[in-house]
């Protein structure tokens, strides 16, 4: 029997699941036998979603392609598949009948569609068809998740001593443990990750949460009572001790304990990061602690009201999951006026403190100065408008604060040696590479001048960090500029899926931000940064930028990220010499690589070879 829960991997990648839900539909109406989720699987691989172990480098490369691959070419590729993979053991289609059911499972889990051969034909839910069709939010998406997400259910066997569901009994016992800490005369702060690993994961039973809270706070005490090296002793027999006990495994057998205090690390990681995707925790102590978010506390406050953390009973796998598809349920508790009320007055006190603190700490440096008195309403509507406006005034005050923090280039090594990684890494290394290549972004550009705005589009928790990449009808990061507005796009992608996915959203995307802006004699420029420029991707830039998109030039400068994190590197250097950069320097930088489109005639390539070049000069006229 399980000890402890944890979130299944296929969760985590919130792009992988729409994704998958999409080649899903494709199905939709027809049963879910061994037949069909073999298909599924086989159209996984046709559309990329999906790349096998032991496919040859021909295949490996035409995975860069944004065509889907053909019916023969999956044939060929699972022939190789086969030929490599012995645990197919001769029968090949059970193996992708079962590859079709593991990819599938966490979205019939989440509600999102009913894909089982025991419930009839596949069928999207509602739910589904709203993420579908970008009516539901991907935070909507996971907050509703967890609400339901419990252990006992009729789908996850093996879980009958279990009766919670995590998610709000973790809150539960944020909740307490910050109310006991502050009775001992402490300042709140949530819980620790360590403490989460510990104390969280293994919490089975929604009846114990008084104990834990209890286990967590004596936990604390006994590491402050002891030295640093005598603490760390602390905590790792701590979870030794725990590992031991929570899989009942032989204390002698090191190995095993170690691996399994290994899982509790990992689980308790996953959970938090995951979590913090419904925006009601977030990091604070540079991420070593995770706490309730305060600009949810009412909504916080009506679910541990409404909510205790015990599980459900159902009475099949088909009740349980027409539960989960419902998209009103559970219901929850704070859409009437007078919740909705509190909920505007609290956000318009943390919008308030936060500009103050901006203020008090940069005076006159302050970027934007918001009028935040309170509006008298009468009616949901107007509340929840308001609520919107407030969320996103405070967005941008943690933005401007960000910037502000970040003038002084203290952290642009940080930034080089992050962005020189994700440039050098392979593509599919990791499902977070693409979300922290635009964070990572965003931040330098916040501290290499003096920008008014920097605006990531990616969404973003009470901590001001990211929780998913930017939706694809927005620039991943918007700036302005005294003087000129730039967009900035980024991807990792190199082969001619870079052209395909890239190409015309981000004219698009320009052209729109241009129209948006209100000084039309400033010019726009796009910076585009990617690990190569491919071909196709450049000649399509080099159209905009020769012949115009929708009867007007754009200014598209494309730059690999090897040569951005070289543009850092200058930006550091001259810094170090006592020469600040502005926005005009960054402006000439711009300016200067695009004129070079006209010295290169009617040569798009003789265009992008010349960018080094004119990084090195515009260094060397700064420096003079």
């Amino acid at each position: 029997m399980p000890g402890t829960w944890s979130i299944s991997t296929t969760v985590r990648n919130p792009e992988r699941i729409i994704l998958f839900l999409r080649v899903l539909s494709r199905f939709e109406g027809e049963t879910f036998d061994p037949d069909t989720q073999a298909l599924f699987f086989k159209e996984l691989i046709k559309t990329k979603l999906y790349l096998p172990n032991g496919i040859s480098d021909y295949y490996k490369q035409k995975y860069e392609d944004p065509e889907e691959f053909s019916v023969a070419e999956v044939k060929d590729i699972l022939s190789q598949v086969f030929y490599e993979n012995k645990s197919f053991n001769n029968n090949q289609e059970m193996a992708y009948a079962m590859r079709g059911r593991t990819a599938v499972s966490n979205i019939t889990k989440m509600g999102l569609a009913i894909a089982k051969e025991s419930m009839g034909t596949v069928k999207i839910t509602e739910l589904g068809k709203k993420f579908l069709d970008g009516e539901i939010d991907l935070v909507n998406v996971f907050f509703r998740y967890f609400m339901k997400w419990q252990l006992p259910n009729p789908i996850d066997k093996g879980y009958k001593n279990f009766n919670i569901v995590p998610f709000t009994a973790v809150m539960h016992v944020i909740n307490k443990v910050n109310i006991e800490w502050r009775n001992l005369g402490n300042n709140p702060v949530g819980v620790s990750k360590e403490e989460f690993s510990l104390f969280l994961t293994t919490l089975i039973d929604y009846r114990d949460i008084s104990d834990r809270v209890s286990q967590i706070i004596e936990f604390r005490k006994e590491k402050r009572s002891r030295d640093r090296n005598e603490a760390q002793r602390y905590v790792e027999r701590r979870f030794e001790e725990t590992a031991i006990e929570v899989f009942k495994l032989n204390p002698n057998e090191q190995k095993k304990v170690e691996t399994k205090v290994n899982n509790l690390h990992d689980y308790g990681d996953s959970a938090i990061r995951y979590f913090r995707q419904t925006k009601l925790f977030y990091y604070r102590g540079n991420g070593r602690y995770v706490d309730l978010a305060p600009t949810r506390t009412v909504e916080i406050k009506r679910i541990l009201e409404n909510f205790d953390g015990r599980a459900l009973s159902f009475k099949s796998a088909e009740d349980y999951l027409t539960y989960m598809a419902n998209i009103d349920e559970p219901a929850l508790p704070w859409e009437n006026l007078e919740d909705l009320k509190s909920v505007y007055n609290n956000l318009l006190v943390q919008a308030r403190l936060l500009q103050n603190d901006i203020k008090n700490q940069y005076r006159n440096q302050a970027l934007h100065d918001f009028e935040l008195s309170k509006v008298e309403m009468s009616s949901i509507n107007d509340y929840n408008q308001e609520i919107t406006k407030l969320r996103g005034i405070i967005k941008t005050l943690n933005n401007d604060l960000a910037i502000l923090k970040e003038r002084n280039l203290e952290n642009i090594d940080l930034y080089i040696e992050k962005l020189t990684e994700l440039a050098t890494r392979k593509r599919k290394i990791s499902g977070q590479d693409p979300l922290n290549l635009e964070y990572y972004t965003t931040l330098s550009l916040m501290a290499i001048d003096d920008a008014k705005e920097i605006s990531p589009n990616y969404s973003v928790g009470d901590d001001n960090l990211p929780l998913f990449t930017a939706a694809g009808n927005n620039p991943d990061i918007e700036c302005r500029y005294s003087s000129f507005g730039m967009i900035c796009e980024v991807t990792l992608l190199r082969g001619r899926d870079q052209w395909f996915n890239e190409g015309q959203p981000i004219m698009r995307h320009l052209r729109e931000f241009e129209n948006r802006d209100q000084n039309k004699s400033l010019d726009n420029y796009c910076l585009f940064l990617a690990p190569n420029i491919h071909r196709d991707t450049l000649n399509t830039f080099w159209m905009s930028v020769k012949l115009g998109y929708e009867g007007r030039i754009q200014k598209i400068v494309p730059l690999t990220i090897q040569q951005y994190v070289n543009v850092l590197k200058k930006v550091k250097e001259l810094n170090t010499k006592g020469i600040r950069i502005n926005h005009k320097d960054l402006q000439s930088l711009l300016s200067n690589i695009y004129n070079k489109s006209n010295a290169a005639g009617n040569d798009s390539t003789a265009w992008l070879s010349s960018i080094e070049e004119v990084i090195e000069q515009w260094s060397s006229s700064l420096s003079a």
